[in-house]
């Protein structure tokens, strides 16, 4: 029996207790993100490069997937945030290629779709920097650009979504990879 579990209710109170969310009400174009404290943790290697353990390197999640919202458009926080400095990296979750990559993400801001290798599209918003093309073939780890704070948001941050392949928006499940 691992003796870790401590440990993760520690995290699991921390992101509770650090997750204050405001966002104005009506339509995605108006979501606005609140800034969130960073939750850095020890990052995880494994064998296979197949899969890293978080789309930002040394952070954790800091604002989960599902809380429940009626001022969001879909009525419930559509995936994960990562706060963590404008110019952090963020890297491909999975093997894949690059369905989309601009500046066209509305209240998203600046974003890139993952089509991964599982038959998902994960989505990364609020970027700073974009480091690949549309087209592109991506591995897992890879840089794909840079935590921003780009679209409607009040500080830095990525948010992570798992879609499925041409889903849109609050077509979402909790990210998973």
């Amino acid at each position: 029996m691992k003796r870790n579990i401590p440990f993760a209710i520690l995290i699991f109170v921390t992101v509770l207790l650090s997750c204050n969310k405001s966002e104005k009400p009506a339509t995605e174009a108006q979501d606005e993100e609140t800034a969130q404290t960073p939750v850095p943790v020890q990052e995880e290697t494994t064998a296979a490069a197949a899969r890293v353990a978080s789309p930002v390197p040394g952070y954790g999640i800091s604002y989960p997937y599902g809380v429940k919202n009626p001022r969001y458009a879909a009525g419930y926080h559509t995936g994960d945030d990562y706060a963590s400095p404008k110019g952090t990296k963020v890297v491909a979750v999975l093997d894949g290629t690059i369905a989309w990559s601009n500046n066209n993400g509305g209240a998203y801001g600046t974003w890139i779709g993952l089509r991964a290798t599982n038959g998902r599209d994960y989505v990364y918003c609020h970027l700073s920097v974009r480091s690949v093309s549309t087209g592109a073939k991506v591995v897992a780890g890879q840089k794909l650009g840079e935590v921003g704070a780009t679209g409607n948001v009040t500080g830095p941050h990525l948010h992570f979504e798992d879609r499925p392949k041409g889903g849109g928006y609050g077509q979402v499940r909790k990210p998973t990879w």
